[in-house]
C-alpha cells in the first residue's frame, strides 16, 4: 500500500507515459534563461526517466541524473546506454537529500524539474538549496521549476487545463486528470499533500543560505499558476 510520496514514485504510474508533454513545452523555453554550451556539465536533480537527458545529452559535455526511483533510473540508463557522457545516480529514500555521490563534481548547469512540491518541508528545501551550492561550479545558473507558491489545487488544475487547450493536448490532459482521480496519486494526495511555499518565503530561505536568486516572470511549464526561480553563483 502507497503512504508517501517516496512510494509512489517508486512504482509505474499514470506519469510515465504523461509526463513529456509538459517537459516538451519547458524544453521550448528554458535555454532562453539557460544558455547551453558544449562545454558544460549539467546536473538534473529529480530525473525521472531522463527527458531532460534526452533533449540535452549532445548539447553539452556531460549531464548527471540523480533519482530516487530505480525504476526511472533503470529506465533512462537503458535510453542512453550508448552515450558515455550521460551518467545517473539511485539517491537513497530515506536520505535523497544527502549528495555525496557526486559532491567531488561541479556542474554549470543545475535542473529542479517539478520535485520540490513532493518534499516535506521547509527544512528540506533548505537543505536541497545547499546541496545545490555545494556542487555549483562559479558562475552557475540553477533553475528550480514548477514551484507551488499559494493558490488551491483546483487552481492549479484549471491552469493546466486552460494551457493544453491551446497547446491542442486538451483531451490527452483530461484523460490524465481522470486517471490520477482513480488511482494512487489521488490517496497519497489527500493524504500528503503538496509543499507548498509563498514566493517570499522563498527568497528568504536563498538569502539565509547565501544564493542570488529571482523569480523569472514567465511561465515555464503548463502548470501556469506555478512559479520557476533563478539561481546565479
Amino acid at each position: 500500500m502507497m503512504v508517501t510520496w517516496l512510494d509512489f514514485w517508486q512504482q509505474e504510474n499514470e506519469f510515465d507515459q504523461s509526463m513529456s508533454v509538459n517537459y516538451d513545452y519547458f524544453l521550448d523555453r528554458v535555454e532562453k534563461y539557460i544558455s547551453l554550451s558544449p562545454t558544460d556539465k549539467v546536473l538534473d536533480i529529480g530525473s525521472g526517466p531522463g527527458n531532460l537527458e534526452d533533449a540535452w545529452y549532445n548539447k553539452v559535455r556531460e549531464i548527471h541524473g540523480i533519482d530516487i526511483s530505480k525504476r526511472y533510473n533503470e529506465i533512462a540508463r537503458s535510453k542512453h546506454m550508448h552515450h558515455p557522457n550521460v551518467h545517473f545516480y539511485d539517491l537513497s529514500p530515506d536520505d535523497y537529500l544527502n549528495f555525496n555521490l557526486i559532491s567531488d563534481q561541479r556542474f554549470n548547469v543545475i535542473i529542479v524539474m517539478s520535485v520540490v512540491q513532493y518534499y516535506r518541508n521547509t527544512a528540506e528545501i533548505e537543505q536541497l538549496l545547499k546541496s545545490i551550492k555545494q556542487v555549483a561550479a562559479p558562475n552557475a545558473k540553477a533553475l528550480i521549476c514548477d514551484l507551488m507558491v499559494g493558490g488551491s489545487v483546483l487552481k492549479d488544475i484549471w491552469s493546466m487545463i486552460g494551457r493544453s487547450f491551446k497547446q491542442r493536448q486538451l483531451l490527452a490532459t483530461i484523460k490524465l486528470l481522470v486517471r490520477l482521480r482513480l488511482s494512487s496519486y489521488y490517496a497519497v494526495r489527500q493524504k500528503n499533500g503538496f509543499l507548498t511555499i509563498p514566493q517570499q518565503e522563498w527568497l528568504r530561505i536563498c538569502r539565509q543560505v547565501g544564493l542570488n536568486a529571482n523569480f523569472i516572470d514567465e511561465p515555464l511549464t503548463m502548470q501556469q499558476e506555478r512559479r520557476n526561480l533563478l539561481i546565479q553563483f
